[in-house]
C-alpha cells in the first residue's frame, strides 16, 4: 500500500494490541488504526472494506518445533472447538468485505496449522454458505491443498490453495487461501445442498445407488399386480347382502351346533359309566365259577 489508504489493524486481545502498536512504529507503518474489537462484531460495528486478511486464530501445529508441547496439550476436542471458531471468523471476514471495490473484494485466510479440520475443511464451509470463489495465491513455492484426503471431500478448487511444511520448505507450517466475494448475498438452503452433494462425489453414488433400489421396488410391485396378485382393490370389496346372510346363517348353525355338543357331553359320561361298570361285574361272575369248580375238585 506503500502508506497510502488506511490498513485497519485489530486484536481480539488488548494486551497483544501493545506489540502489534510497537511493530507498526518499527516498520514505518504511519496508515495504520490499531483497534481491540472481537472478530465477529466487525460486520455490525465496520464493513465495506476492499481486502481482508484473516489471520485466524489457531491450534498451532504448524511450529511444534518452537513449542513440542503443543503436541500434548491439545486434543481432538478442542481442535474442533478452535475449527467452529474459525468458520465462524471466515464468515464475518467475508461478510466485512465489499464485493463491488474496484481494487478489492479478495479475502485471505490464513493458519499456522498443517490440520485438515482447520484449513480445508474451513474453507469448504465457507464456499457452501458464500458467494465467493477460490482464486490463486500468487505464490509459487507450497504444495496445493488436498482436494480429498482421508474421509473428507473438499471443493476441487482447493487445489489452489497452498501448504507450507517445516520438512519441506524450512519454515514453519503454514496454510493459506485466497476468496474473491462475488455478491452480498448469502446461499439459501438448497444452494447448500447442491454445492455439497456436487463437491461429494461420494454422496452422489450414493443417492443414484438409492434410486435404483427403489425402482426395483416399484418394478416388483407392478410385476405382483400383473400376475395376478393381490391388490387394494380386493383387499377392498364388500360381500353382497345375500353372502352377508348366508354367513350370518352358518355362524349361527354353528353355535347351536357347538351348545348341544356340550349339552349331550355330561349323559354320554354316565352312560360310558354304566357300560363299564356292566362290563367289571361280568368278568367277575366267571372268575367266582372258576374259583368253585376248583374248590369242587379238590374235596
Amino acid at each position: 500500500m506503500k502508506n497510502t489508504g488506511m490498513l485497519l489493524s485489530n486484536d481480539a486481545s488488548k494486551e497483544r494490541t501493545k506489540a502489534l502498536t510497537a511493530n507498526l512504529h518499527r516498520l514505518g507503518v504511519n496508515n495504520a488504526v490499531v483497534c481491540n474489537y472481537d472478530g465477529l462484531a466487525f460486520p455490525r460495528v465496520m464493513g465495506n472494506f476492499d481486502r481482508v486478511l484473516l489471520d485466524a486464530p489457531c491450534s498451532g501445529t504448524g511450529v511444534v518445533s518452537k513449542d513440542p508441547s503443543v503436541k500434548q496439550s491439545k486434543d481432538e476436542s478442542e481442535i474442533l472447538k478452535i475449527a467452529e471458531m474459525q468458520k465462524k471468523l471466515l464468515l464475518a471476514a467475508i461478510d466485512s468485505t465489499d464485493h463491488n471495490s474496484k481494487t478489492g473484494g479478495y479475502i485471505v485466510y490464513s493458519t499456522c496449522s498443517v490440520l485438515v479440520q482447520e484449513n480445508e475443511w474451513v474453507v469448504d464451509y465457507a464456499l457452501k454458505r458464500r458467494h465467493v470463489k477460490l482464486v490463486n495465491v500468487g505464490v509459487d513455492i507450497g504444495k496445493d491443498g488436498f482436494t480429498r484426503i482421508n474421509k473428507y471431500r473438499f471443493d476441487k478448487s482447493m487445489s489452489l490453495t497452498k501448504r507450507y511444511y517445516p520438512h519441506t520448505h524450512n519454515m514453519d507450517g503454514f496454510f493459506v487461501a485466497k476468496l474473491q466475494k462475488l455478491s452480498a448475498t448469502v446461499k439459501t438452503v438448497k444452494e447448500v445442498e447442491v454445492k455439497s452433494q456436487t463437491s461429494d462425489g461420494e454422496e452422489e453414488v450414493e443417492e443414484g445407488d438409492d434410486d435404483e433400489e427403489m425402482n426395483g421396488v416399484e418394478n416388483d410391485e407392478e410385476m405382483n399386480d400383473e400376475s395376478g396378485g393381490l391388490t387394494d382393490t380386493d383387499d377392498e370389496k364388500e360381500p353382497s347382502p345375500g353372502e352377508e346372510e348366508k354367513e350370518k346363517d352358518s355362524a349361527g348353525n354353528g353355535i347351536i351346533e357347538e351348545a348341544m355338543e356340550v349339552s349331550e357331553s355330561p349323559k354320554n359320561a354316565k352312560k360310558e359309566k354304566r357300560t363299564n361298570s356292566k362290563k367289571v361285574k361280568k368278568s367277575k361272575i366267571p372268575n367266582q365259577e372258576k374259583s368253585e369248580e376248583s374248590q369242587s375238585s379238590t374235596t
